[in-house]
């Protein structure tokens, strides 16, 4: 794992900048960013069920892409609930949010641990620690007030995420 930090240095450095830089946006509008994010999901799954929709339709002489239009219909209809129900599509969000939290956290826990020998580890380990505490605090909070929640966590996460991403760049700079 050290090696791969050591030849990806630069490229750390400054997607950890980046993710800084997002982070504090995020954080500096966080009902902005809540309803930026649900947004480009809506629409994300709009152009994904357009699109399988037009390529099942197109498939469907062959008799197998009938589970593909469903699938596809299935795609529009959350982007559309998605696009017409913002504060509804939020809360999805960031129930989901609050999973993804926790999976983050255990893997760069794990992933801490696996690197323990080389200088800022700890980082890793804490940048964990954060996306755990984060997933308790959506928890804790569950329902109230998400509307806001779900750009200031998303822009705290970045934040760590990029700090921890420039911590682990100046390790093998040291190295």
């Amino acid at each position: 794992m050290p090696d791969i930090i050591e030849k990806t240095r630069k490229g750390c450095a400054g997607a950890g900048i980046i993710l800084i830089l997002l982070g504090t946006a995020a954080i500096a509008l966080p009902l902005a960013a809540s309803f930026t994010i649900e947004a480009i999901f809506g629409w994300i799954f709009v152009i994904s069920g357009i699109v399988t929709i037009i390529h099942s339709l197109k498939a469907l002489n062959s008799g197998k892409c009938f589970l593909r239009l469903l699938s596809g219909i299935f795609y529009l209809a959350i982007g559309i609930l998605f696009l017409a129900n913002p504060i509804q599509g939020i809360l999805t969000l960031v129930f989901i949010l609050a999973i993804m939290f926790v999976f983050d956290g255990i893997i760069k826990i794990a992933v801490a641990i696996r690197i323990r020998p080389i200088r800022n580890w700890r980082w890793m380990l804490a940048s964990g620690i954060a996306s755990l505490a984060l997933a308790g605090i959506i928890w804790a909070r569950w329902p109230d007030n998400v509307s806001w929640i779900l750009g200031l966590l998303v822009g705290i996460n970045l934040i760590f995420s990029g700090f921890t991403m420039l911590m682990l760049s100046a390790a093998a700079d040291n190295a």
